[in-house]
C-alpha cells in the first residue's frame, strides 16, 4: 500500500498545483517551487555517524540556518567538498580517506536540509550563500563539488566578489535549469500554466530567468583551473551537460568515465583528482 502511493504522490501533487493554478497561479507557482526545492532524503544514518562525528566542527549559523561543517585535518593545503542532491557529507568517505594519504586538510559541511543541517529546503541561490560563508571562513586551495554541489560551485565562482580556491573539480554536475524544469514538468505532469507562472516566480524573487540559469553560462566568468568528470552512462545528469561546460569554460580539462552512473565513485577517478591537484 505505501509502495502503490509512493508511485501515485507524484501524479496527486501535479493535480494539486494544477487546480490551484486554476484558482491562483501565484500560490502554484510557490508550491511548485516548494515539492521542486524539498529533499525527501539526506538525513545521516547510525551507519553514517562513526566516520562523521569525530570531525565534527561548531556548528555556524547562516541566517536562519544552522549548518553543520567537518575537518579533516592535514598539511597546509585545503579541499573543500560540496555534496549534491539527497546527500551529506558521508558521501565523501572514500575520497576523503585518499586525500588524507595527501596529507591535504579536509573541510566538508552538509548542505541546507541535508545531514546534521538544518532546513527543509534546497536550491542553487542559498546553497551558495551558504557556500559563500564557509569559503570565507575555510579559506581552501582547492574545492571539489558534485551535481547540484558541481552547479553551485560553478554559480559561486562565477560572482567577482567571491573567494577564489586555486583549482576546482566538478563531478557529474547538471548543465541548464530550464532542462531540470523539464523534467520536472514531466514527472508530476504540470500544465503550462503552473510553468509560466514558475517562470515567473524565479524571475521575481532570484532575479533571473531560468533559460539564463546555466552551469556553462557560469563557466564562461571563471578563469579558475578546472577538472570537470561525468559519467557516459549517468542516468540523473546527462553527460551532455558536462560536455556543454567543458565547452564554454575556457581553462578546464575534461574526462568522461563509463560504468560509474552519477556517483563517480572510483578510485581510478580520485587518483585523477589528485593527479589534477598535484600539478
Amino acid at each position: 500500500m505505501n509502495k502503490l502511493f509512493m508511485r501515485m504522490l507524484p501524479k496527486i501533487l501535479g493535480n494539486y498545483v494544477n487546480t490551484l493554478a486554476l484558482v491562483s497561479p501565484q500560490a502554484a507557482a510557490k508550491k511548485a517551487f516548494k515539492i521542486f526545492s524539498k529533499p525527501r532524503r539526506g538525513k545521516i544514518g547510525p551507519h553514517h555517524e562513526g566516520f562523521l562525528k569525530p570531525n565534527l566542527e561548531p556548528a555556524l549559523q547562516i541566517d536562519e540556518l544552522s549548518i553543520q561543517p567537518y575537518k579533516w585535518p592535514g598539511g597546509e593545503k585545503t579541499i573543500l567538498l560540496v555534496h549534491g542532491w539527497e546527500s551529506h557529507t558521508h558521501r565523501w568517505k572514500e575520497m576523503i580517506v585518499r586525500l588524507k594519504s595527501e596529507n591535504y586538510t579536509i573541510i566538508a559541511f552538509d548542505a541546507p536540509a541535508h545531514g546534521y543541517s538544518t532546513g527543509k529546503y534546497l536550491y542553487v541561490p542559498i546553497y551558495d550563500e551558504v557556500l559563500s560563508v564557509i569559503l570565507d571562513k575555510y579559506q581552501p586551495d582547492y574545492m571539489i563539488g558534485h551535481s547540484i554541489g558541481g552547479m553551485t560551485v560553478l554559480f559561486n565562482q562565477s560572482q567577482k566578489a567571491t573567494f577564489k580556491p586555486k583549482k576546482l573539480v566538478v563531478l557529474g554536475a547538471p548543465d541548464r535549469l530550464e532542462s531540470i524544469l523539464i523534467d520536472y514538468q514531466k514527472i508530476l505532469n504540470l500544465s503550462d500554466r503552473v510553468m509560466n507562472a514558475l517562470e515567473n516566480y524565479f524571475l521575481k524573487r532570484f532575479n533571473f530567468k531560468t533559460t539564463d540559469f546555466s552551469s556553462s553560462v557560469f563557466a564562461k566568468n571563471i578563469e579558475t583551473p578546472a577538472l570537470i568528470i561525468h559519467d557516459k552512462d549517468d542516468t540523473i545528469t546527462p553527460v551532455s551537460g558536462s560536455k556543454s561546460i567543458h565547452a564554454t569554460y575556457k581553462n578546464s580539462e575534461y574526462i568522461e568515465t563509463k560504468g560509474l552512473n552519477h556517483s563517480l565513485y572510483d578510485s581510478k577517478v580520485n587518483d585523477q583528482i589528485v593527479d589534477f591537484l598535484k600539478r
